[in-house]
C-alpha cells in the first residue's frame, strides 16, 4: 500500500510539472511569434497612438513575466482570456466546442474498440492464414487513405445511396440526444479507420507474444480449449498492453480530428482552432492549444495509474530502481 501512495505522488508531481511546462510552452510559442493581439485587432491602418492605448488596456506593455504568471493563474482558474475575434470568454467558447469534440473522439473509440478487439483475436488464432492475410490488406489500406479523402467518399456514398445519416448538420445533445449521436456516427467512423489499423496490429502482437508463453502451453497441457485460454489467460495478461494501446488511440482521437470537423461542417474545437488562426486570435488560440496540451497530459497520467493498479510489477520494479 506505502509502494503504490509513492508511485501516485511520485506521478502526481510528474504530472503537475508537465503541465506547468506545457503552459510555459505554449505562453512562450505564441508570444514570440510575430505581431500581437493590438495589432490583429485594430489592423494594419492603426495609428501607434491607437495601438499603444490598446496594448495598455490589454495589459501587454507589462514584462512577459508578470504576463505569464497572470495568464497562468487564470489558466489554472478557468479564466483565459477574452477572444479578440468573438468578444466572449476564451473558456466560454471552448466549453460550447467540447462536446462535439469529446463526443466525436468517444464514439470513435467505441467503434475502434468494437472492430479492432474481435478483429485481432480472430487474426491471432491463426497468424499467416487467409482470414490473418485479410485482415492485414484491410489494415494497410486504412492507413493508407486519408482522412480527408475517406471523408469525401462517405459523405458522397452517404448523399446519393443512403438518406439515413445526417451530414453537415450538427444538433446538440441537450436538444435530441439519438439526433446528436446520429450526426456524429459517420465523422467518427472516418476519424476512427486509421486508428482501427493501429489498435489491431498493436492486440495482434500483444496477443501473439502471449500465445507463446509457457503458461498457455501449460493450460493446453491441462486440456483447456483455445477459446477459454485465450479469455481466462491471454486477454487478461495482455491488459497492460490494451491500456497503453487505447490510451495512445484516445490521445490521436482528441486531437486529430480537426480535418474531419471541417469536411463534416461540426462546430468542434478542430473548426474553432482554424477560426482562431486565421483571425490571429491569439488568446483563443493559446487557450485551445492549452486545454489540449493538457488533455493528453491528463489522460496519460490515468493511464499510468490504471497500469500501475493492473499490474503491480511495473509499480515495484520503478520502486526498486
Amino acid at each position: 500500500m506505502k509502494a503504490r501512495v509513492s508511485y501516485i505522488l511520485s506521478k502526481l508531481l510528474e504530472f503537475i510539472l508537465t503541465l506547468l511546462l506545457v503552459s510555459l510552452l505554449t505562453f512562450a510559442a505564441f508570444s514570440i511569434i510575430p505581431g500581437d493581439t493590438a495589432s490583429a485587432i485594430l489592423g494594419p491602418d492603426a495609428t501607434p497612438e491607437q495601438l499603444a492605448i490598446l496594448r495598455e488596456k490589454l495589459g501587454l506593455n507589462v514584462p512577459l513575466y508578470q504576463r505569464y504568471l497572470s495568464w497562468l493563474g487564470g489558466a489554472f482558474t478557468g479564466n483565459l482570456g477574452e477572444s479578440t475575434a468573438f468578444g466572449v470568454p476564451v473558456s466560454e467558447l471552448i466549453a460550447s466546442r467540447l462536446p462535439v469534440t469529446l463526443g466525436l473522439s468517444a464514439i470513435a473509440l467505441v467503434i475502434v474498440i468494437v472492430i479492432a478487439y474481435p478483429s485481432a483475436i480472430l487474426s491471432s488464432r491463426k497468424p499467416g492464414k487467409t482470414l490473418d492475410q485479410v485482415f492485414s490488406v484491410f489494415g494497410h489500406i486504412s492507413f493508407a487513405i486519408p482522412q480527408f479523402v475517406l471523408s469525401l467518399i462517405v459523405i458522397l456514398l452517404c448523399s446519393t445511396v443512403f438518406n439515413y445519416f445526417q451530414v453537415g448538420k450538427y444538433v446538440e445533445p441537450s436538444k435530441d440526444f439519438l439526433a446528436y449521436i446520429n450526426c456524429l456516427l459517420l465523422p467518427a467512423f472516418c476519424v476512427s479507420v486509421p486508428k482501427i489499423a493501429m489498435t489491431f496490429k498493436f492486440l495482434r502482437a500483444s496477443i501473439l507474444a502471449e500465445k507463446g508463453s509457457d503458461y498457455v502451453r501449460t493450460s493446453k497441457s491441462r486440456g483447456l480449449s483455445d477459446i477459454k485460454i485465450m479469455f481466462k489467460h491471454i486477454l487478461p495478461n495482455s491488459t497492460v498492453s490494451v491500456i497503453t494501446a487505447l490510451s495512445v488511440v484516445l490521445a490521436d482521437l482528441l486531437g486529430g480530428s480537426l480535418v474531419v470537423e471541417q469536411v463534416f461542417n461540426l462546430p468542434g474545437l478542430g473548426r474553432l482552432l482554424i477560426q482562431a488562426i486565421s483571425r490571429r486570435d491569439f488568446p483563443l488560440l493559446s487557450g485551445i492549444v492549452f486545454y489540449l496540451a493538457t488533455m493528453m497530459v491528463i489522460l496519460y497520467f490515468v493511464t499510468d495509474i490504471l497500469i500501475s493498479i493492473v499490474d503491480p510489477r511495473i509499480k515495484m520494479g520503478e520502486g526498486g530502481q
